[in-house]
């Protein structure tokens, strides 16, 4: 590629970064998505750590605490999306995993505007080791609940794609539209879609986050094909039959991610708990 196209290319996804990082919804899966998300998790927590399980209901009413940071944390916004799509290593499969490298090669402003979901992730599944580490009930109970609100920002497909709002293919606002209104719609089916399983250990923190976040990168097309179909049909986005559509269409998509989330947030923090030597329920204080 010539070089002034290629750099004139860089320039524009730039923008258009940048103008997502500027324009980014508050919220995620909104507060009852995420505390749905959070609240079902220790369903999935193994018997070992079935004491913890009481916890459910803290995790669940801080689930959207770091969401009411972003007006006054100014470094809070970026931790709650990654547009991975923007990565040339993503789209040919060797995405660069750490951090710093991925600074090396791309700037650090630049790496923040494109969203540093992953990291932030990682960042609060270490911290919460410590917390665990030294018996400090209050400090893992509020790490645990951000570290569900990130797992979950992950498993929101378009926390994970440049076109997070349907601004690049004039679908603007179906961000929104999705996340919020659709959902909130259908809590009562997503309260019955999770199936809790003992919740693994995983090997690799960071690995295992990017994985789940290229799942949730790989079905955005699903969602913005279902708007349009349903725009198409009724001539509308905003009826109650452009979103019985919409939910016919993503429904199922839905459920899923909702499921693993609330799975893939239960994993981490029981690999925590083992790594930082299984402390006793009744040891935090």
């Amino acid at each position: 590629m010539n070089i002034n196209i290629k750099n004139r290319f860089i320039f524009s996804l730039s923008i258009v970064s940048l103008l997502a990082l500027c324009a980014q919804p508050i919220f995620a899966w909104g507060d009852k998505g995420h505390k749905l998300i959070n609240k079902k998790a220790v369903e999935f927590f193994p018997p070992a750590m079935k004491s913890f399980e009481i916890w459910g209901d803290y995790l669940s009413e801080h689930a959207p605490d770091p969401d009411y940071r972003k007006e006054k944390d100014k470094s809070e916004p970026p931790k709650h999306f990654i547009d991975i799509d923007y990565y040339n290593e993503f789209q040919s499969g060797n995405m660069i995993e750490n951090e710093d490298s991925l600074i090396t090669e791309y700037g650090k402003n630049e790496v923040i505007k494109i969203g540093i979901l992953p990291w932030a992730t990682l960042n609060t599944y270490n911290e919460l080791i410590a917390a665990f580490k030294n018996h400090n009930k209050v400090e893992a109970l509020k790490l645990a609940a951000d570290l569900g609100h990130y797992v979950a920002d992950g498993h929101q497909p378009m926390h994970t794609v440049m076109n997070y709002n349907g601004q690049l293919t004039d679908q603007k606002g179906v961000h929104f539209r999705y996340e919020i209104t659709m959902v909130d719609e259908h809590l009562n089916q997503l309260e019955n879609c999770f199936q809790p399983l003992p919740a693994p250990y995983i090997k690799d923190p960071l690995d295992f986050i990017f994985h789940y976040i290229s799942n949730s990168n790989s079905v955005c097309g699903i969602l913005f094909d279902a708007d349009n179909f349903a725009f198409n049909y009724c001539g509308s986005r905003s009826s109650d039959e452009y979103y019985k559509l919409m939910w016919f269409r993503t429904g199922y998509i839905t459920e899923i991610q909702f499921d693993h989330a609330a799975e893939d947030f239960a994993s981490l923090v029981y690999t925590a708990w083992v790594n930082a030597g299984k402390p006793s329920f009744n040891d935090m204080k």
